[in-house]
């Protein structure tokens, strides 16, 4: 299984650890390749199970003193770190060499090579020249220069097209791409020119279910107000702002409603959104370090909102596991799974006076809140655990494996 640096806690770092884990549960044996591990911040209660091999960047200024499990790997230093600023962002220089010299490495001996995210697809491609076997590709979304016509100023109008052109080339050799959503199906088809299959990922239903909220609303003095919750590490796609402009509209008519932004990233912006509004003594920012303490601020909310335009969205799944109802954009891959006003709502994308007026209606029908928070559960339940997401993927690997002209015995 290969992936990009593992260095922080993330959908994606989560999701392909909890796979290889669950892979091994199936009786499989599960090696991760990746270029980097950060082991106390990287889910250490997963990594512990897995063997993760760890593949330096082949160029010494991009390696770093938290790329390996080796101790001895020396403290970045200030050189290397101006040389980084120069030339991290180019993809000749960074990505590139570092995808290329992670499919060399991956030895003989594998039946399958699973890859995710972007752009494991050019190590699996080299991989797979090597190894001469399948490839399945968990493609999450594709690279971001294919959809996001901002990333492609100054020097990405060079790398982009050029990128492009081996990124579609390493794709060709991909047996199977699976995808999340029916959104990144889309995309698939639309850039590639392939077909996917939907298998959604799983999310961690018990924990998510069982915690309390209760010292969460005690701690930031939270006991009589009515709650949203939106999570995400703070960017311009997760679209916090729609949820702080909802918030604004909520306030107009009701003095004890609140917003927790729950994520990393800078706070500037919507901080100064929020006072433009006269509602920032209304927004409380968290940042959980754990799933526990992100459960508990789960148990705590009475609404979650999701505005934001990505092909999922975990947190969605997370939300409805702690038996939430959930207020989601229809850009948003995870409102496929939504039936508005059954185990959830959809609202169109950037309407935050739509967020707020489904929420104003939770807020007053507290039977309907709770009825929805409850099929929502049961849906997680019958749907998204993290056993059916390993069987659905041991299956796409035994389908691949066959069509290669391989044992799957």
């Amino acid at each position: 299984m290969l992936h990009t640096p593992l260095m922080e806690r993330g959908g994606g770092e989560r999701q392909i650890l909890r796979l290889a884990f669950g892979l091994q549960k199936l009786g499989h044996e599960v090696e991760v390749f990746t270029n980097g591990v950060d082991p106390e911040r990287c889910y250490p209660e997963i990594l512990k199970y897995l063997k993760v091999n760890v593949v330096s960047h082949p160029f010494p200024p991009f390696r770093s003193r938290r790329s390996s499990f080796d101790k001895k790997v020396e403290k970045t230093s200030s050189d290397r770190t101006l040389i980084r600023r120069i030339l991290g962002a180019q993809f000749y220089s960074y990505l590139f060499p570092m995808m290329l010299d992670l499919g060399r490495r991956i030895p003989k001996g594998f039946d399958i090579i699973n890859n995710h995210n972007f752009p494991t697809e050019w190590a699996a491609f080299i991989a797979k020249k090597n190894l001469k076997v399948p490839v399945v590709w968990m493609c999450n979304e594709p690279p971001f220069w294919f959809w996001h016509s901002e990333q492609r100023e100054g020097f990405s109008k060079i790398n982009w097209p050029l990128f492009e052109i081996f990124d579609k080339i390493a794709v060709e050799y991909i047996d199977e791409i699976v995808v999340l959503s029916h959104v990144v199906q889309s995309l698939v088809r639309k850039f590639y020119n392939r077909l996917s299959k939907v298998v959604r990922s799983g999310v961690d239903i018990e924990l998510f279910h069982n915690a309390s909220g209760k010292e969460v609303r005690k701690k930031h003095e939270l006991e009589n107000d009515f709650v949203l919750l939106h999570v995400g590490n703070i960017s311009t796609y997760k679209r916090q702002s729609d949820s702080v402009k909802a918030l604004y509209y909520l306030s107009k008519n009701y003095d004890n409603v609140k917003l927790i932004l729950d994520g990393a990233g800078s706070r500037e912006e919507l901080i100064k959104l929020s006072e433009k509004f006269g509602v920032r003594h209304k927004v409380l920012f968290l940042h959980s370090v754990s799933d526990e303490e992100l459960a508990k601020v789960y148990a705590a909310c009475d609404v979650f909102v999701f505005p934001s335009q990505i092909p999922w969205g975990l947190v969605v799944a997370e939300a409805m596991a702690a038996a939430k109802p959930v207020i989601v954009s229809r850009q948003a891959g995870a409102s496929e799974i939504i039936q508005s006003r059954v185990n959830g709502i959809v609202v169109e994308h950037a309407k935050p006076q739509e967020i707020a007026k489904r929420a104003e209606w939770l807020m007053n029908n507290p039977k309907m809140r709770r009825k929805i928070g409850e099929n929502a559960y049961e849906y997680v339940v019958k749907n998204l655990s993290w056993e059916k997401y390993a069987k659905n993927m041991e299956n796409a690997f035994q389908e691949a494996i066959r069509s290669f002209g391989g044992d799957c015995s």
